[in-house]
């Protein structure tokens, strides 16, 4: 599904920078960080497989590949906490429209979703088994995530107040106590490695290798002062329900299970039977909605920071849900989820495999740059080699192309 056809579509005007910003940092050594081209992960991870397989736009879209089946691996251990749920969880990481489309589209959005999963993941599993290795997983990947997008510190907040919050309720003023003031060896030991990890990856990448001192600033003062104005300036702005839209476009299937599970979870509510990771999924969910439907930057590929959490939500309750929703002893909802799962790879093996170029039509797809600028430019490179004097022309600011 990632690998398939994967240089099929024409390289998109976001992707055709960071293939070539990544290709001139293997090629010069030389970066830059700017927060208008995001984090600065994409890049070294694309030059170092630049380095290893050649450059090519195969290569350039093996990052979010990776990240992606990092995604559908981490999905299907969520098993232990949802039961069999998770090969439905695992089905829509696999075959949901805008999570598959993008999985094969050189942006960081799937780093941060696979990061993402990873640390929710590690941190339930450190419940467990209180083992720091989970603890260093989660750090390294938290960092992976501010290294790669701005939107990594949506999820950061996210994740840091629902721990404060499920602490404060269910302990009360204990629980800052106990993590402000008690402190053993252990304890320091665990903050000591993972500051490290942290300060390690992202001042190296950063500063661009140590080269670039004054990227640590543009990368946290100068990264929030950056995106706050784009949101001032309503730079590709939408609609507040441009999300709306898309999700019953193309995230039907998880946005279907996630409306039939609220009642459930109103029922465990009432009954006081909701466990932390069933609290924390409709956290996760509820504030990013809030986060993205306000947010004026709307663009389709982060539509895979809704339905991710939305997924992981409508499946919570798929064995109480399979057992209720029936007619004469006829398991409805099972016909119902059978529907959505063809209906899922209908529209996304249509969107990501025959009609990748229309941007006309799907709305998934934003500013694909089309096949005839291929061929112009393939023709331009043709006369230039075959010694003809050329002059282009271009118009207004479409010089990239």
């Amino acid at each position: 599904t990632r690998l398939f056809m994967l240089t099929a579509r024409p390289m998109d005007h976001d992707e055709s920078i960071h293939a070539y910003l990544s290709y001139v940092l293997l090629r010069d050594h030389a970066y830059r960080y700017d927060p208008a081209f995001h984090g600065p992960f994409l890049y070294f991870a694309t030059a170092g497989l630049f380095g290893i397989f050649g450059d090519s736009e195969f290569v350039a879209r093996l990052t979010p590949v990776i990240f992606s089946l990092i995604a559908v691996t981490v999905a299907f251990k969520f098993k232990r906490w949802i039961g069999g749920s998770a090969y439905i969880f695992t089905f829509i990481m696999l075959f949901s429209p805008s999570i598959l489309y993008y999985s094969r589209y050189a942006r960081n959005d799937m780093i941060l979703v696979g990061s993402f999963l990873a640390i929710v993941y590690c941190y339930f599993r450190y419940l467990e088994s209180k083992k720091e290795r989970f603890v260093y997983l989660s750090v390294l990947f938290f960092t992976i995530m501010i290294c790669s997008k701005e939107n990594a510190y949506i999820y950061l907040f996210i994740f840091a107040s629902f721990l404060v919050l499920h602490g404060l309720f269910s302990e009360g003023f204990e629980y800052l106590k106990a993590k402000i003031l008690k402190w053993d060896k252990r304890k320091i030991r665990i903050v000591l490695i993972s500051s490290a990890i942290f300060l390690t990856m992202f001042t190296s990448l950063y500063s661009a290798g140590f080269s670039d001192w004054a990227g640590l600033e543009r990368a946290t003062v100068g990264a929030l002062k950056h995106w706050f104005m784009m949101h001032a300036s309503r730079d590709h702005w939408k609609p507040i329900y441009y999300y709306s839209l898309l999700l019953l476009w193309y995230e039907f299937m998880p946005l279907t299970l996630a409306i039939i599970s609220i009642p459930e979870f109103i029922d465990r509510l009432e009954v006081k039977k909701l466990t932390k990771f069933e609290l924390f999924t409709l956290y996760w969910l509820l504030m990013t909605l809030i986060a993205y439907h306000v947010l004026s930057h709307k663009v389709p590929w982060l539509l895979v920071h809704i339905a991710t959490p939305m997924a992981l939500f409508g499946c919570l309750y798929m064995d109480d849900l399979d057992r209720k929703i029936t007619f004469r002893n006829i398991r409805v909802f099972r016909i119902l989820l059978a529907g959505l799962m063809v209906a899922t790879l209908h529209t996304s093996f249509y969107v990501t495999y025959v009609d990748y170029n229309d941007a006309v039509n799907q709305m998934l797809i934003y500013i694909q740059v089309q096949p005839s600028t291929i061929e112009l430019a393939e023709r331009i490179i043709y006369l230039h080699e075959h010694d003809h004097l050329i002059v282009v022309y271009e118009p207004m600011n479409d010089y990239w192309p």
